[in-house]
């Protein structure tokens, strides 16, 4: 089954490390193999990942899109799970949810993981970056407003 994609003039959307954008009205669009996609809501960017919770998101996103720079990621990030996990204890469940996906490969699914981790963090701290809440809220489409419903998960996909 294919993965259907809307979207929204000016939105951005990444396949396989390329960033396409839309640069005229609404685009539907259908992703028929397998690929790596991110859409603009789920992306976050080096200067956006202010907290160790982000940085986390960030180099688990590194790692989904760009694989022939997995292991630079890949250590990076099990370093941020080993330091955040120190400082917060409590956090073992999820950190250890997200070292075993990362095992597995299972990126994607790591990145849902994580986006509970800023939720973590956030609860933990009583305070977060306006990006970790919209990160969370499912982000903010062009010219803010509220990105549209996905027709379906943005999940690697094969037909």
């Amino acid at each position: 089954m294919p993965l259907v994609l809307r979207l929204n003039p000016g939105e951005k959307i990444i396949i396989n490390g390329v960033v396409i954008e839309n640069t005229g009205g609404l685009a539907m669009f259908a992703v028929r193999n397998r690929g790596n996609i991110l859409r603009q809501k789920d992306i976050l960017q080096l200067e956006e990942a202010a907290t160790p919770a982000m940085r986390v998101y960030y180099t688990l996103q590194c790692i989904y899109l760009f694989p022939d720079e997995a292991k630079v990621y890949t250590d990076a990030c099990i370093q941020f799970l080993n330091d955040f996990e120190a400082a917060a204890p409590t956090s073992k469940p999820v950190i250890d949810t997200l070292r075993q996906r990362i095992e597995k490969g299972e990126l994607y699914p790591a990145m849902k993981d994580a986006k509970r981790l800023i939720k973590f963090e956030w609860e933990l701290l009583g305070k977060t970056t306006e990006r970790a809440r919209q990160l969370l809220a499912g982000g903010e489409g062009a010219k803010g407003r509220k990105a549209a419903p996905q027709m379906a998960d943005t999940a690697s996909v094969e037909e």
